[in-house]
């Protein structure tokens, strides 16, 4: 199980991996240098897994001039080069890792990132392929490559189509050199082809509901189960965090997980003032970002403003009034089957995707990160604390999958992939 990315990429896999070890299968997971101790932890109880290192400090690629200026550059050439880079990044070290990994398996089960090298193997090995995405990928009507823009289903699936190929053009090279290396040949076909040919299964690893008509549309090959994640059992309880979130009113919550904050002390001034304003409290999550270095004698000697490095979304959202954060996928998960009204503050990547989705049904709102402003959080978070955001909150927790159900669910298909293999 080979997992690239940020915590929130990895995850899901964890959480998938966990339950195939407890029905006793033996599972190699594979996962960034930065995240190995988060994985081990995590799957310490679990003796059937194995957690190995795979590819790059995934932090201190977010940390990157590739990630921080050039990818978000206003020169198209530069920024699809950018892009290109990216995709390539750690490629010949983690097709050697990976090599190592899937020696005698049954099935490679994947994420989102890097699923084209892990295809290649499972197909040179002849095992499943199983890959987690966690959000829309792959061509289709109703959901538009740029979120927020509404389209004709026919221009939709032409856009699609469209990214498909320009990401088969940047992997093409890397690829069918890793082809050749595993004894096989070159292709001219981009992986969602050869996937659907070879019987591969896309997991839809979140909510359908959040992008309505898209099941009807995919079939077996690209089942939904809902949003994976762990079990809120496995995390220790901080004690001086449930002392304060019992001792006030339910604070907003802010967090941008894995995304680097450019200047952490003004936003931490921005959500001090804000708060301040609203009348209400504050939980801030410092994530990957230097939140707790940059506050101030202000912000640590003001009881309504709690700082801390990282909490259990499980048991902490609930006792939330609404959230702030970046919209990565399991974030949005989490405060989806909380039911909290969210306003994501997005970056890059799928994050849009979650705001606009959110917004579409009443039950959040959406602006880019880097145009937020104090004015703009405080009538954000005005709207959705009101009644109305608060029960679309609360329709949309009613249909998602509770952990263990989504959970369940993939590791069925895992099993049932390999079986039929």
């Amino acid at each position: 199980m080979p997992f690239n990315g940020s915590r929130g990429d990895v995850t899901p896999g964890l959480a998938l991996g966990v339950e195939l070890a407890d029905r006793g299968h033996e599972v190699v997971f594979g996962a960034p240098p930065n995240l190995l101790d988060f994985a081990r932890t995590t799957t310490a109880e679990c003796d059937p897994i194995r957690v190995v290192s795979f590819g790059p400090d995934t932090q201190r690629l977010l940390e990157s001039e590739l990630i921080r200026v050039r990818i978000k550059s206003r020169n198209p050439r530069t920024r699809l080069a950018a892009l290109a880079e990216l995709a390539n990044y750690g490629w010949d070290r983690m097709t050697a890792e990976l090599e190592q990994m899937a020696e005698g398996c049954d099935a490679v089960v994947t994420g989102s990132l890097g699923q084209e090298m892990a295809f290649n193997m499972a197909e040179s090995a002849g095992s499943a392929f199983v890959a987690l995405h966690y959000c829309p990928l792959r061509r289709n009507d109703v959901v538009p490559v740029v979120p927020g823009i509404t389209l004709p289903g026919r221009l939709n699936r032409s856009m699609w189509a469209l990214a498909e190929s320009m990401r088969w053009k940047s992997m093409k090279t890397r690829e069918n050199a890793q082809r050749v290396s595993l004894g096989m040949a070159p292709t001219g076909d981009s992986l969602p082809v050869r996937s659907e040919r070879y019987g591969g299964v896309e997991i839809q690893a979140y909510e359908s509901a959040l992008f309505p008509g898209l099941a009807e549309q995919w079939g077996p090959l690209r089942p939904f189960v809902g949003f994976l994640g762990l079990s809120s059992g496995r995390f220790e309880a901080d004690p001086t965090l449930e002392e304060w979130l019992q001792a006030g009113s339910a604070p907003v919550y802010f967090g941008f997980g894995s995304m680097p904050v450019p200047d952490p002390a003004a936003l931490l001034r921005m959500i001090e003032n804000v708060v301040e304003k609203l009348g209400v409290r504050a939980l801030v999550c410092a994530g990957w970002s230097n939140l707790v270095g940059a506050d101030s004698v202000a912000t640590r000697t003001n009881s309504s403003i709690k700082i801390v490095d990282s909490v259990d979304h499980g048991t902490v959202f609930p006792q939330c009034l609404a959230a702030v954060h970046h919209g990565g996928a399991g974030t949005t998960a989490a405060t989806a089957r909380a039911g909290l009204p969210t306003l994501v503050c997005w970056f890059s990547a799928d994050q849009p995707y979650w705001g606009t989705a959110l917004r579409r049904i009443g039950a959040g709102a959406s602006t880019k990160f880097s145009t937020l402003t104090e004015s703009v959080l405080q009538q954000a978070i005005t709207d959705i604390t009101t009644d109305r955001a608060r029960q679309a909150a609360r329709r949309l927790a009613d249909v998602v999958a509770p952990t263990t159900t989504a959970v369940a669910a993939a590791a069925d298909i895992a099993e049932a992939a390999a079986r039929d293999r």
